[in-house]
């Protein structure tokens, strides 16, 4: 592997000064360190390096670098370091890095809508440094439009709108970014495709990261947490989430969503949304999990604890949310609701200490139970299901336990219920099974029950039937 080093490559840029022309001086070996490690994160060996000011504002002299196109063989790598200004906007052209030091701090000072802008059919990077937008307009620090652009190591904050922006086909690798204290979102895609690895965003005014219009995200250790400071009081209808999917695709591993004042996820339009391996969407103001109709969601090996409403919301006409292997404790309303026509299958889960109920169906909603499967704790009643929707109960090993009212309600014409494997019902305050109001259940015989008041129960014209 050949790299040029920055002694036998260095292409130094002229310092405008009065009437005169200094060449900045010849890099130290430590400078050419930390511009291979630069270079290295954004995948680069061989390459050409163009020197900036260390101090002031660098405006011109950075435009002058980064207007020199590189090739896919031959990069051109521009170095920054030291404490600089930026005061309008920059155009990189193709196969331009920007490397900075450690340490290094570019601020804006400009009025344009961007620092930095990758146009269409143009590949390029930053690494290193914090780019600061000092809260300036409604700049967004960097930003493509049919661009592929790599980010690492680096932070971007207090930008005026957006931290980094994909728009019209871009390609976004993020690696070991922050973005965080911007204004709107630290991380917004539209019609385009986002690789995020290490990616902390966290305390932007509305959310972590936002993918719209049939964007495809995929995120992975990463967090995005502490999202939506901008909303204060009832979180109804309010935008603040850690990942906002709106007609767009997630695929989400080992990331924490938590802390954000609305949701931890938020899906609406046609989302989808994969959540797995470790991910946890909990202690949000409003929902672990949101969603609106026509979404879809799988969530496993994950977490949805301490919400402030629902653990996990799967509501609406077309909606449908697959839990397993989740856990979701003491949501101050429901560990998992399912209203208005929305459906959920559930296997191998813990839902338990929900505020209100533990699992709530109601207005049409459709839910199923699959195999192992423990509902317990319930303020009230563990699972409760009305309003002409159902439940099938079809796995193996299903407890529903501890509810300090019934553990199993099923109320009022057009609600039916189906137990077509034994489950158990033990502890549960009031009625292990109850049957009420012109509601249905099918069971089969041989279920199990401990320790309720009663076993089952059926009252108002509530039906019950055996399953042979």
């Amino acid at each position: 592997m050949t790299i040029l080093t920055l002694r036998a490559t260095a292409v130094f840029v002229a310092l405008a000064t009065t009437g005169a022309s200094l060449l900045a001086p010849v890099p130290t070996a430590a400078a050419e360190t930390a511009v291979d490690a630069g270079a290295a994160t954004l995948g680069l060996t061989s390459y050409t390096v163009s020197e900036v000011p260390t101090s002031g504002d660098i405006t011109a002299a950075l435009k002058r670098a980064a207007s020199i196109a590189g090739t896919s063989y031959q990069p051109s790598v521009v170095h920054l370091s030291g404490a600089v200004s930026v005061s309008s906007i920059i155009h990189p052209a193709n196969n331009v890095y920007l490397v900075a030091d450690p340490g290094t701090t570019v601020t804006w000072r400009g009025s344009d809508g961007y620092l930095l802008r990758y146009n269409a059919g143009s590949t390029g990077g930053v690494s290193g440094g914090t780019w600061d937008g000092a809260g300036r307009s409604s700049t967004t620090l960097i930003g493509t439009s049919g661009a592929s652009v790599t980010l690492a190591d680096l932070t971007l904050t207090h930008a005026g709108k957006y931290g980094v922006v994909g728009y019209e086909k871009s390609t976004l690798t993020l690696r070991n970014v922050t973005s965080s204290y911007n204004k709107v979102d630290g991380v917004h895609l539209e019609g385009s495709t986002l690789y995020a690895s290490g990616l902390r965003s966290i305390y932007n005014r509305r959310n972590g990261v936002q993918l719209s219009t049939g964007s495809v995200g995929t995120i992975s250790a990463s967090v995005l947490d502490r999202n939506g400071q901008a909303v204060h009081g009832s979180t109804d209808g309010k935008t603040g989430h850690g990942l906002g999917v709106a007609s767009a695709t997630a695929i989400v591993t080992s990331t924490s969503m938590s802390k954000n004042k609305v949701c931890g996820a938020s899906l609406t339009g046609t989302a989808h949304a994969t959540i797995s391996s470790g991910s946890h969407l909990d202690s949000n103001g409003r929902h672990g999990l949101g969603t609106t109709p026509g979404t879809t969601a799988t969530i496993s090996d994950s977490t949805a604890n301490y919400d402030g409403y629902n653990g996990v919301l799967a509501s609406g006409s077309k909606t449908h949310v697959t839990l397993e292997r989740v856990t979701i404790t003491s949501a101050k309303k429901m560990g998992l609701s399912v209203p208005t026509s929305g459906s959920a299958t559930v296997t191998d889960s813990v839902i338990t200490g929900g505020n209100k109920y533990d699992i709530s169906v109601s207005s049409k909603g459709r839910l199923v139970l699959a195999g192992g499967n423990t509902i317990s704790g319930s303020h009230s009643h563990g699972i409760t299901v009305s309003g002409r929707s159902s439940i099938t109960i079809s796995g193996a090993n299903n407890v529903v336990t501890g509810s300090r009212r019934d553990g199993l309600r099923l109320t009022g014409s057009g609600t039916t219920g189906r137990i077509t494997e034994p489950a158990s019902f033990v502890s549960n305050r009031d009625s292990g099974v109850v049957v009420v109001s012109k509601a249905k259940l099918w069971m089969v015989p041989n279920c199990y029950f401990s320790g309720n008041h009663k076993a089952i129960e059926k009252r108002s014209g509530g039906k019950l039937y055996s399953l042979a």
